[in-house]
C-alpha cells in the first residue's frame, strides 16, 4: 500500500466502504468529491426528513388513542424516538456535509501516513516500517469493513421487517377480500383524518410512503452516519499505532545514531497531525452523539418491556423486538466500543516512548523524550457533549439504566 499512488489508495479504500457511499447517495448525503449534480441530492435529503417528521403525526395520534394501553405505547415510543434521531442527523449533515467529506478524504487517502517525513527521508530502515504500516493499516480496513457490513445487515433487517411485513399483510388481506380488515402501516401509526379511507387511493399509498420514509431513515440514516464513524475511528487508531511503531523503531539499529534525533523529531511531526485529526472527529460527533445515547436509553427500555410482553402474547413481538435490539444496541456498541479502541491505543503512546532503548541515547534525545512522554499522558478521549465518554464504561452504565427504565414499565403494567 505504502508503495502505490494516491489514487490506488483511494480506490482500494473506497471499495472497502462502497455500502456505506451508496447508502450515503440514497439519503441524499454525498461523501464524495461535491459538484453541482451531487450537491442537488440535499432536496431528496430534505424530503426524507419532511415525509419522516409529518409521520410523527400519526405516532402522537397512535400514542393519544392507545394511551392508556402500555405495551401498544412501547413500540411506538421507540419507532418515533429513532425516527427523530435520524431526522436530527439528516438535518445535521445538510450542513456538516462538507467536514465529512474532508475528513473521509483524508481518511481514504491515508493523507497523514504519505505525509510522514520518515518515508521522504532516506532511512535504511523505510523498507521494513512501510511493509509494517501496511499490515496495520490493512488490519484497520478489515476491522472497519466487518463492522459496518454487520450493522448495514441488522439495519436492512429491522427495516424489511417492518416496511415488508406490513406490505405483505395488507396485500394478503386486500387479495382476500377480509371484512372489516384495518389495513397496518409499517410503524405503529395512525392517520386520524384517512382513516376511515381504508386501502383506497390515494389515501393508502400515501400513508405507506410517510410511514415508510420514517422506517427507511430510522435505519439507512443510522448506517451512513454511525458508518462515517466507523471509518473514521478505525482510522484513528490504525494512525496512532502507526505512530507507536515509528516510535517503537526509534532506536532501532537500523537507524544510524546521528540521525536518530531527527528521526524522534518527525514522529513527534506525526503526533501533533494524528492529534489534530482525532479532535476533528471529536468534534463533529460530540454534541449529535448527545442526542442518541439519551434516546437509545429510553429506547432499550421500552425495548425490553415489548420482548417481555411478548413472550406472554406474541413470538411475533419478540423476534421484531430481538430484530430491533440488535440493530439499536449495535449502534451504541459501535460508538462504545470504537471509542474505547482509540482511548486504550492512545494510552500506548507513552509506553512506546519509554520502551525503546532510549538509555544509550544522547542527552537530546533524552529531553525530547520525557518532553513527549509528559505530553502524551493524556489519551485521546472520544465524549457525548462533554457530559461522558464513548467508552464500555458508559456501555455498561447506559444498559444498566435501561434495566431500570424496563422495572419501572413492567411495574406500571401490573398496576
Amino acid at each position: 500500500m505504502m508503495s502505490e499512488s494516491v489514487e490506488e489508495i483511494y480506490k482500494r479504500n473506497y471499495n472497502s466502504i462502497k455500502v456505506l457511499i451508496g447508502v450515503s447517495f440514497s439519503l441524499g448525503v454525498n461523501l464524495t468529491a461535491p459538484s453541482k449534480i451531487k450537491d442537488a441530492l440535499k432536496l431528496f435529503n430534505v424530503i426524507w426528513v419532511v415525509a419522516s417528521l409529518l409521520s410523527l403525526y400519526a405516532h402522537w395520534s397512535y400514542f393519544i388513542r392507545h394511551i392508556d394501553n402500555i405495551p401498544l405505547l412501547a413500540e411506538t415510543v421507540c419507532t418515533a424516538l429513532q425516527t427523530l434521531i435520524s431526522a436530527v442527523k439528516m438535518v445535521y449533515y445538510l450542513f456538516t456535509q462538507r467536514t465529512f467529506y474532508r475528513l473521509l478524504e483524508q481518511t481514504l487517502t491515508h493523507e497523514i501516513i504519505r505525509k510522514i517525513e520518515i518515508f521522504e527521508r532516506d532511512f535504511p530502515i523505510n523498507r521494513q516500517l512501510k511493509q509494517e504500516v501496511d499490515d496495520i493499516m490493512n488490519g484497520v480496513w478489515r476491522s472497519a469493513r466487518r463492522q459496518l457490513l454487520f450493522y448495514f445487515c441488522c439495519c436492512v433487517g429491522i427495516v424489511c421487517n417492518y416496511f415488508f411485513g406490513a406490505l405483505f399483510v395488507n396485500l394478503y388481506h386486500q387479495l382476500k377480500q377480509t371484512p372489516d380488515y384495518e389495513h397496518i402501516l409499517p410503524f405503529p401509526a395512525l392517520y386520524p383524518i384517512w382513516e376511515d379511507q381504508g386501502m383506497t387511493f390515494p389515501y393508502y399509498p400515501l400513508q405507506m410512503y410517510l410511514s415508510g420514509s420514517a422506517v427507511y431513515i430510522a435505519g439507512m440514516c443510522a448506517v451512513s452516519f454511525e458508518g462515517v464513524f466507523i471509518v473514521l475511528c478505525q482510522h484513528a487508531v490504525g494512525l496512532v499505532k502507526v505512530h507507536n511503531l515509528l516510535v517503537l523503531r526509534s532506536t532501532s539499529r537500523l537507524i544510524p545514531a546521528e540521525r536518530r534525533i531527527e528521526y524522534l523529531r518527525y514522529t513527534i511531526i506525526t503526533y501533533q497531525r494524528i492529534n489534530i485529526f482525532a479532535q476533528q472527529i471529536q468534534t463533529i460527533f460530540k454534541h449529535v452523539s448527545l442526542s442518541q445515547f439519551v434516546l437509545s436509553l429510553i429506547v432499550f427500555g421500552f425495548v425490553l418491556f415489548e420482548m417481555s410482553f411478548g413472550l406472554e402474547s406474541s413470538i411475533v413481538i419478540v423476534i421484531r423486538m430481538i430484530m430491533y435490539f440488535a440493530a439499536g444496541g449495535t449502534q451504541i456498541i459501535l460508538y462504545c466500543y470504537n471509542g474505547q479502541q482509540l482511548t486504550s491505543v492512545s494510552e500506548e503512546i507513552p509506553l512506546a516512548f519509554y520502551n525503546c532503548n532510549w538509555y544509550e541515547e544522547s542527552g537530546k534525545f533524552k529531553q525530547l523524550l520525557r518532553m513527549m512522554i509528559m505530553r502524551t499522558n493524556r489519551p485521546f478521549n472520544l465524549e457525548v457533549s462533554s457530559f461522558t465518554l464513548m467508552n464500555l464504561a458508559t456501555l455498561i452504565a447506559l444498559f444498566r439504566m435501561s434495566g431500570s427504565y424496563f422495572l419501572l414499565l413492567r411495574n406500571l403494567q401490573e398496576k
